[in-house]
């Protein structure tokens, strides 16, 4: 049995390197749920993106919290660590207890350990983000040296 189950499915077009889906539009994600099956627990407006795209090192979410919303539990990894983007609207975040604003634009490190949760404000929804992979999992390179050019794109016309 799968860990998680999205509903509706995402509709992917893969070919040899690529999967490519549509979420459509994030204030609209809550038509959205994922069956948590080891948890017994359901969420609306959240879509996990490892199994639906096939991603081998990392997990990527979208996330809507309604005006008011909060996440539903405190939470912290004992291996990930997690980059939250916010990408619309404003709210607040604590990891370990502090409280700060977030708002479109923001862009969040936790490490591993640091337990987080996130709301929005009373007035907006807001919209976020996060990547999670294994701590210091990446190498020493920079991801730029890591890119080998293969020559300019052609685009059709």
């Amino acid at each position: 049995m799968p860990i998680t189950v999205l509903t509706p499915p995402l509709a992917p077009r893969t070919g040899a390197h690529f999967t490519a889906a549509r979420l459509g539009s994030f204030r609209e994600l809550d038509r959205y749920a994922l069956e948590l099956p080891a948890l017994g627990r359901t969420l609306r407006g959240k879509a996990f993106l490892k199994d639906a795209l096939g991603l081998t090192g990392m997990e990527v979410s979208a996330t809507c919290l309604p005006a008011g919303g909060e996440t539903p539990v405190a939470h912290h990894h004992q291996d990930h660590e997690e980059l939250y983007l916010f990408v619309q609207g404003r709210g607040q975040m604590q990891v370990d207890g502090e409280f700060f604003e977030v708002e479109e634009g923001s862009a969040v490190r936790v490490a591993a350990g640091g337990v987080r949760a996130i709301r929005a404000s009373a007035s907006e929804p807001v919209v976020f983000l996060c990547v999670q992979a294994r701590e210091s999992s990446m190498p020493t390179a920079e991801a730029y040296t890591d890119g080998v050019v293969d020559g300019k794109p052609s685009w059709p016309r």
